[in-house]
């Protein structure tokens, strides 16, 4: 590899690391406010309506799926950047092609760690305002499915483009 390649290399996934902590960073605020948020309707559920169980337990399945939410972005998605610095791309492609794997694993299996328990909390707090039986909980149901599918569809067209941009970069290394 030239210098001129190493370098672009280089840049390519110095670009990539900021991005995905740009991204977390965002999930993250948006799931912290959405976590305080939650945290109020709980208190304000348990102290003016003691008794309406579905709408507590919707909040909680809500924050605790938030939880799960920072856990998996800080754990698994997160890429510190000393890594680059101790792990070049240019020495240690197959770290990287490996690295790149993974964050696009994740990105597709967003429904199952991010969207499906979110969707459940909602959908039990939702029962809890709604009156099922009219059918008045249809419609934002509809609304929390169209978002899902709307998140899930960003996370995967994103998660093809990091396999695409590891192919071109590393093309033909084999990844474990």
């Amino acid at each position: 590899m030239s210098n001129r390649q190493a370098q672009s290399l280089e840049e390519k996934i110095t670009k990539l690391v900021k991005c995905a902590q740009r991204r977390n960073i965002r999930k993250t605020v948006v799931a912290g406010a959405l976590i305080a948020l939650f945290a109020l309707i709980m208190a304000y559920d348990i102290y003016q309506q003691p008794k309406d169980t579905l709408a507590i337990i919707g909040s909680g399945v809500i924050i605790l799926a938030l939880l799960l939410d920072i856990t998996v972005i800080w754990w698994k998605l997160h890429i510190p950047k000393s890594e680059l610095s101790a792990f070049p791309p240019t020495q240690f492609p197959d770290k990287w092609k490996q690295r790149l794997t993974h964050q696009a694993r994740m990105l597709r299996l967003v429904w199952l760690w991010y969207l499906l328990p979110l969707f459940l909390g909602l959908f039990i707090y939702l029962l809890s305002v709604y009156d099922a039986s009219s059918g008045a909980v249809i419609i934002p149901l509809l609304i929390q499915a169209v978002a899902c599918i709307g998140i899930w569809q960003f996370n995967f067209k994103v998660a093809k483009q990091i396999e695409r941009d590891r192919d071109a970069w590393f093309g033909n290394l084999r990844t474990v």
